[in-house]
């Protein structure tokens, strides 16, 4: 008898917590702007060059940034992400640098 009541007690806590986790979503992942966009990078979603511009524009605020690569963690240091894209400048698509062109050099005349 105790042995029935055993296995009746683990199978219920089976069924409980097979039909819990049905009904469960799990809790959204948090991430960072920079996050979203690396995952995309990594899925081969979106380019290099097209990753660099995003990143400039998550750091700065910029509304172009489409919307499902903006994070719900706030970027902490944006000083990365400027000094990278003006690195890479020189190798970027000529529509990615003049979009960047006035983050990265401000002062300069056009």
């Amino acid at each position: 008898m105790r042995i029935r009541g055993l296995v009746l007690a683990v199978v219920g806590l089976w069924v409980c917590g097979a039909m819990a986790m049905g009904r469960a979503p799990a809790p959204p992942e948090e991430a960072t702007s920079l996050d979203l966009i690396a995952r995309a990078v990594n899925a081969g979603e979106i380019d290099p060059d097209t990753a660099t511009l995003y990143r400039v524009f998550a750091v700065v605020g910029d509304e172009r940034l489409p919307q499902r690569f903006r994070g719900d963690v706030p970027i902490r240091d944006g000083t990365p992400v400027l000094r990278e894209a003006r690195s890479r400048f020189p190798r970027l698509r000529p529509d990615v640098q003049e979009a960047l062109r006035p983050y990265l050099f401000p002062k300069e005349k056009r």
